[in-house]
């Protein structure tokens, strides 16, 4: 299957090759985009795309989008310039922050429910539903003792 990995070089990129290289090139755009900015403006900027003529800038909040709005022949001629070809558009969106979301444990039974699962369950060798309700109470006992 992989005789000769490295003798073709000159295929086209692989996908993931392709993916990374549009990486770079925003990365390139976004830098030199920033570079035109004052500071505490380009800060904000967090990402940048381009498609044929049209330019899309991200930024954090919509307050630091209204001012890039006011810079935006500042960024287009610069951009320009950049790619040596007319940036006629640029937009401007906010990306919305990202949300740690902390997933909720499972909830444990109380001590009492447990109690009640135990008095209630009635071990018989034979009986594997008996046998399985067993070990589950002892592992919940067991990880109610580890919560505290």
């Amino acid at each position: 299957m992989f005789k000769q990995p490295f003798k073709n070089r000159h295929l086209p990129l692989t996908g993931l090759q392709h993916i990374q290289q549009n990486l770079n090139q925003q990365r390139q755009l976004l830098r030199h985009a920033q570079s035109v900015l004052p500071e505490d403006l380009a800060i904000h900027c967090l990402h940048i795309t381009a498609r044929k003529n049209q330019m899309t800038l991200f930024t954090d909040s919509s307050v630091w989008a209204s001012k890039l709005l006011y810079q935006r022949q500042l960024i287009l001629k610069a951009l320009s310039k950049y790619l040596g070809a007319p940036a006629h558009t640029l937009k401007v969106k906010v990306l919305p922050k990202q949300r740690e979301t902390n997933k909720a444990l499972p909830k444990l039974p109380s001590k009492n429910a447990l109690k009640v699962l135990s008095e209630a369950n009635h071990t018989e060798l034979t009986d594997n539903l008996s046998m399985s309700m067993n070990k589950l109470i002892k592992t919940l006992q067991k990880n109610k003792l580890s919560e505290y």
